[in-house]
């Protein structure tokens, strides 16, 4: 029970980003006059976040490493 709790806590929090993230990316297109869509800003903003995610991941398995040997 813990594990679906803790995916669904993840998965809230990850769906909370992507709404600001692409929020902010209208606001940008809007200001800067720029023809974008919804769904573009909100592809860019998973992408954005995916990446996020994959260097947050990456520098914790470096922490972890570092520690052990250290």
């Amino acid at each position: 029970m813990s594990g679906i709790r803790n995916w669904r806590r993840q998965m809230g929090s990850l769906l909370v980003w992507w709404a600001i993230v692409t929020l902010v990316l209208v606001l940008l297109s809007a200001v800067t006059s720029q023809p974008v869509t919804l769904v573009g800003c909100g592809a860019s903003a998973v992408f954005l976040i995916a990446v996020g995610e994959a260097g947050n991941g990456l520098r914790q398995r470096l922490r972890r490493r570092t520690r052990r040997t250290g």
